[in-house]
């Protein structure tokens, strides 16, 4: 093997263990498969928004303290975008994905229950804001944060729910009285 050849060989195996260390760093937990998720918007404006969610990545305790650190922060949306993507949130509005850099799953008696931070509003690549309707006040933030509850098959986002921060417990949710603004959520088994 030559100098040159022996040298990129040594580039490759080092950048190939950086995006291996790289990757364990941020902790995502990486599903045998994507997972698909569907949901469809319900009192706001616009109604009947077509979600479609890809879960790359589950995210890990490490991984969620920084989402949960970012969030606690006066520039949440910078904090957010420097952070890794573990899945991807599409609307039948728009061509562009919004990037979920927080995916985590968890069992409620009901049925799974799946919260997912975005590092941009949803409906913010939209020509129309996004509005809950009344009584609902709509919430001015960057980011969205998306509830979907595969046993009732509903859910709500950040659109009209505050957002608590456990940062202890590194997790992020919705306040338990926000306003239902997802209807037919259910796993994509056409997609999965």
């Amino acid at each position: 093997m030559s100098v040159d050849a022996s040298r990129a060989a040594r580039r490759i195996a080092v950048l190939a263990a950086a995006w291996f260390v790289a990757g364990a760093a941020f902790g995502a937990t990486t599903p045998s498969r994507i997972e698909h998720f569907a949901a469809t918007t319900t009192a706001m404006t616009p109604g009947d928004v077509s979600l479609r969610v890809d879960v790359r990545e589950w995210s890990n305790d490490d991984a969620r303290a920084a989402v949960a650190e970012a969030l606690s922060g006066d520039a949440a949306q910078k904090a957010l975008a420097a952070l890794p993507t573990v899945g991807y949130v599409w609307s039948s509005t728009g061509a562009v994905g919004y990037s979920v850099k927080y995916a985590y799953r968890s069992a409620a008696p009901q049925g799974d229950h799946i919260t997912l931070v975005t590092d941009k509003r949803l409906g913010a690549y939209d020509f129309k804001q996004w509005t809950a309707e009344k009584p609902a006040t709509s919430n001015e933030l960057p980011y969205s944060v998306l509830e979907l509850n595969l046993g009732t098959h509903d859910g709500s986002f950040s659109l009209a729910g505050d957002v608590k921060i456990d940062a202890a417990q590194k997790v992020v949710s919705l306040a338990p009285d926000a306003p239902r603004l997802l209807k037919d959520v259910r796993v994509d088994d056409e997609r999965n």
